[in-house]
């Protein structure tokens, strides 16, 4: 197989057995370029700090094809959210365009070509702000077309260029001037508004660092622009266990599979949002929007349960 020529970016840390099998997808289709992002070990977890090292000695003494390597890798712990967004920012200070992997996502062969192709048929599109190889809810919204365009980044295997990650701000600067919005109620369904515009405030507050991407879809919203998903993935996460940060479980309505990609893709005429479709998928992901709007008023981290969060608060309380 000849190299790859779009550069591919690998987000590791500290699952082995989960980089192991991504990194051979990778090897795979041999890109030119790599770029390999890595957080440090986290200070409170000693034992961490082996496996971290061993991570990154095993991607790097597995490259066994001529290969461009660029390494960032933290001397501090950062947390997954300024950890893979300064990343981000860095393969985009050289690259015009990349296509981003994290450690538990694991491509289908025919999404590297697919992506290729979203990149070159978009580049020049400034509605287009992301490439993504993941649909989550195709098993709940059916189609004729190849790909649709959302208002959400899905980010489990994607792509983009440097235009469009120009526009993000990690801090959301701009969210007081944009959080009374109406147009934000058009886009959301109401508990799925909740959920989102709960998650800006924290985000612009700055109290928390475990995620990126809700600012990524911040700056496409703001910027009116849309994201290429596929009818069906071409991605899938296997790092769903009780530790993860973010993926503790797959939820029910949550498809999670991976199909090769059909080619030629056929294309779309012309660039619209597909309303119904970001509905569905919005509907499930706020079902617990009341619950992050109460937590958010009482000041709890709206990320983690309600019954841990209010025993912390009760017990602040009687303090």
């Amino acid at each position: 197989m000849k190299r790859f020529d779009v550069p591919i970016v690998f987000c590791i840390f500290n699952r082995l057995d989960t980089t192991k099998e991504v990194f051979e997808k990778i090897r795979r289709v041999k890109p030119k370029k790599l770029y390999l992002i890595s957080d440090a070990p986290r200070a409170e977890r000693p034992m961490e700090e082996e496996i971290v090292h061993e991570v990154r000695f095993f991607v790097e003494d597995s490259i066994d094809w001529e290969c461009e390597v660029h390494k960032n890798y933290a001397e501090k712990n950062m947390g997954c959210g300024k950890r893979l967004s300064s990343g981000i920012s860095w393969v985009f200070e050289t690259e015009e365009r990349a296509i981003i992997l994290e450690d538990d996502i694991i491509p289908d062969d025919t999404f590297f070509p697919y992506c290729e192709e979203m990149l070159e048929y978009y580049k020049d599109n400034e509605e287009i702000l992301m490439i993504s190889g993941n649909n989550p809810i195709e098993e709940l919204y059916s189609t004729d077309e190849d790909y649709l365009f959302s208002k959400v980044p899905f980010i489990w295997g994607w792509a983009t260029w440097r235009r469009a990650w120009d526009l993000y701000d990690y801090k959301i600067s701009s969210w007081p001037q944009n959080c009374k919005n109406p147009v934000l109620k058009k886009i959301f369904p109401i508990k799925a508004y909740w959920t989102y515009t709960s998650q800006f405030d924290v985000l612009h507050s700055g109290v928390t660092n475990d995620t990126w991407s809700y600012q990524f879809m911040y700056a496409g919203i703001t910027n009116d622009m849309l994201c290429v998903l596929p009818s069906k993935s071409h991605s899938v996460n296997i790092g769903f266990q009780e530790e993860s940060t973010h993926t503790k479980s797959v939820p029910r309505w949550m498809s999670n599979k991976s199909s090769p990609v059909i080619f030629p893709i056929h294309h779309r005429i012309r660039v619209e949002w597909d309303r119904d479709f970001d509905m569905i998928y919005m509907k499930h992901f706020g079902r617990y929007g009341l619950i992050i709007k109460i937590k958010h008023i009482l000041g709890l981290n709206i990320n983690k349960p309600i019954k841990e969060e209010i025993g912390n608060w009760a017990r602040k309380r009687r303090k």
